[in-house]
C-alpha cells in the first residue's frame, strides 16, 4: 500500500483519508474549499487561484488514474466507502490550483520555520508533520533524479512539470523557482543548475559540515554562540539603523524583542 503522497498513487490515497476520515462532513465542493484554505495559511495569505482549463483537461485524460485507483481498491487500500470518482474529481482539483512564486516562497519558509508561516506567525503544522514532509522532499521530490539530486544538491525540495521548484532550507528559508524548460525527468533544467550553483557559494548540502572555514564559501546555516548581552547590543544597533532585517531575524529565532538593558550611570 503506497504511503508516499508525492505520486499519483499515494496522493490519490491522501486525498481519499481526506474525503472520508479527517473531513468526511463535508461537500464535496467544501473539501476542496478546506485543503486549499489550509495551503493558503501556510502560504501567509498568499494567492492561490484555480485554473478550471487545467481541471477539465486533467479529467479528460484520466484512464491511467482510473485504472490506478481501481487496482488500489482491489488491494484493499482505499477508506470503506470510497467513491472513486469524486474522490479523483477532488485530487483534479488540487492539481489545478495556480500559485505564484512569492505563495510557494512562504510555504517553503513554513516548512523551514518548523510548521510557523514566517509572514503571519500562525503555526499551520506540527513539528513531527514538518519533518515527514521534509523527509519525503529530501528522499523523492525530484521524480527519477531525486537521488541525483539527494546527493549532489542536499536540500530538501519539490519540483514541478510546470517548471517551478520549491526548496526549503530548514531554519534558514524557503525558496521557489521558476523556469518551465524540464529536462527528461521533468524537472527544470536551469532550477537544478541553479541550485547546484548556489552550493559553490554557499554551505547549504544537508551533510556538509558546516564551519566558518568551508573552502571560502559562506555558511549562513552556522549557529554562533551568542550571550543575552550580544542579543541586547544587536537589538540596539539595528534599531538605531532601522536595519528591519536583522530585527525580523531576532523575531523569528524568538528573541525577547522587549527585553530591559539597565545601564549603570556609574
Amino acid at each position: 500500500q503506497p504511503h508516499n503522497p508525492i505520486v499519483n498513487a499515494g496522493s490519490i490515497l491522501t486525498l481519499a483519508l481526506i474525503q472520508k476520515l479527517v473531513k468526511p462532513e463535508l461537500s464535496n465542493a467544501a473539501k476542496f474549499d478546506y485543503i486549499r484554505d489550509y495551503f493558503t495559511r501556510m502560504a501567509g495569505g498568499e494567492m492561490i487561484g484555480f485554473n478550471n482549463s487545467v481541471f477539465l483537461a486533467e479529467r479528460e485524460h484520466a484512464d491511467r488514474n482510473f485504472a490506478l485507483s481501481y487496482q488500489l481498491k482491489e488491494f484493499g487500500c482505499f477508506p470503506e466507502g470510497t467513491n472513486i470518482k469524486d474522490c479523483l474529481d477532488l485530487w483534479y482539483q488540487c492539481c489545478s490550483m495556480e500559485v505564484t512564486c512569492d505563495t510557494v516562497a512562504v510555504i517553503a519558509a513554513t516548512l523551514a520555520n518548523g510548521g510557523t508561516a514566517p509572514t503571519t506567525g500562525e503555526t499551520v503544522l506540527k513539528p513531527e508533520a514538518v519533518r515527514d514532509v521534509l523527509s519525503l522532499l529530501h528522499s523523492c521530490g525530484f521524480y527519477e533524479s531525486s537521488g541525483y539530486f539527494a546527493f549532489k544538491v542536499g536540500i530538501p525540495g519539490k519540483s514541478s512539470v510546470a517548471g517551478s521548484m520549491m526548496m526549503v532550507l530548514p531554519n534558514t528559508m524557503g525558496v521557489c523557482l521558476w523556469s518551465p524548460p524540464l529536462d527528461t525527468y521533468g524537472n527544470s533544467t536551469r532550477g537544478q543548475h541553479f541550485m547546484e550553483t548556489l552550493n559553490d557559494t554557499f554551505s547549504f548540502h544537508r551533510y556538509e559540515e558546516v564551519s566558518s572555514d568551508n573552502s571560502g564559501r559562506i555558511a549562513p546555516t552556522m549557529v554562533k554562540a551568542q550571550s543575552r548581552g550580544d542579543t541586547i547590543v544587536s537589538l540596539l544597533y539595528a534599531a538605531a539603523a532601522g536595519d528591519l532585517s536583522t530585527l525580523k531575524t531576532h523575531k523569528f529565532l524568538r528573541h525577547n524583542m522587549e527585553v530591559n538593558l539597565v545601564v549603570d550611570n556609574n
